[in-house]
């Protein structure tokens, strides 16, 4: 065992101990977690083509794959997947805890696992380049080392009042992709959007895929993005951050699926805006229309931190729809 694996156990073991001094801390710590909910949701189009009328897009965000996700925890995240059996699968972000690649054949193989006739996409999270980049403690987006102990960035966060500043260091702006995570996407199903455009072919008609770099890095590139982007046909748009549609005005694509936020991670007054530090306030979880887009902010499955509050882990099975459905 490395000591970047015994530093994990100890936190773990630390996590453990707080949780069982308290009663309260046993749902946040060992249910809330370990719990999968499926958010179906429809967008209706009036514009959509007739042949994207009922297509189905998975979402999965932030997997973030370290020890603490259990290898039956996955499973059932896979099995709800292939049950839902959607057209398109996507993944919003954060593969990894702190840019750290522990266990590269479990991603893989985990990876490996998803499929969908139309194909699989992703897009790269804060925790995904060579270095991790989050909010120092001055409010700027900034390079992050793993912290010694996750229990003590906890109460860090708990403690310490910090304002966002929308400042990115130019450190940040300098890190670069992380070459292991790329190549092992490249062995998966999954292909890497970042800040690229793919149309696939549905029925008679096409759909625009369009995923964006990360916010928090300054790689939000819609220049780029959208080089490809066929303006005749509807778009998703995979964006890992939220705060990153301020950088979307004037292009194209309906609708945007977001992660990053963990839905809050922990939903009680005043904790929230603690863990959850965002430049749009409003764009915590679920759906928002914004800009005259549709934004979904998945609260993902997996975290950094673990425990979750009001804040299930999710995956979303997104609809397209032409008209709104009938009822009688």
């Amino acid at each position: 065992m490395n000591s970047k694996e015994t530093s994990s156990t100890s936190n773990s073991f630390l996590w453990d101990l707080f949780c069982i001094g308290s009663i309260v801390g046993i749902w946040p710590r060992y249910i809330e977690p370990s719990l999968i909910r499926t958010t179906r949701l429809q967008i209706n189009t009036p514009e959509l083509p007739g042949g994207l009328d009922g297509f189905k897009i998975l979402q999965i965000s932030d997997l973030h794959l370290n020890q603490n996700l259990s290898d039956r925890y996955l499973d059932r995240v896979v099995k709800k997947a292939e049950k839902l059996s959607p057209d398109l699968i996507v993944m919003t972000g954060d593969f990894l805890c702190y840019s750290y690649l522990a266990d590269p054949e479990r991603l893989e193989k985990l990876l490996n696992r998803f499929k969908a006739p139309y194909g699989c996409y992703a897009v790269l999270g804060n925790h995904d380049y060579a270095e991790c980049v989050s909010i120092n403690e001055h409010g700027d987006y900034d390079a992050m080392p793993p912290p010694s102990s996750s229990l003590n960035r906890a109460f860090l966060r708990l403690t310490k009042n910090v304002t966002l500043t929308k400042v990115i260091t130019e450190r940040a702006k300098k890190i670069a992709l992380h070459p292991s995570l790329i190549a092992l996407l490249e062995k998966t199903p999954f292909k890497l959007l970042h800040n690229a455009t793919e149309t696939i072919t549905v029925k008679d008609t096409k759909l625009n895929i369009c995923g964006l770099g990360e916010h928090s890095l300054d790689r939000v590139n819609p220049k780029e993005a959208f080089k490809n982007y066929d303006k005749k046909y509807p778009g998703i748009i995979l964006l890992h951050n939220p705060d990153g549609i301020t950088k979307l005005h004037g292009y194209p694509g309906e609708i945007i699926l977001s992660g990053h936020t963990h839905g809050g991670q922990v939903n009680l007054p005043w904790f929230w805006k603690k863990f959850t530090l965002l430049e749009n306030m409003d764009l915590k979880r679920g759906l928002v229309h914004k800009d005259n887009k549709w934004i979904y902010i998945n609260r993902g499955i997996g975290s950094i931190l673990p425990f979750r509050w009001f804040a299930i882990p999710e995956i979303l099975l997104l609809t397209l729809r032409k008209h709104a459905p009938t009822t009688h």
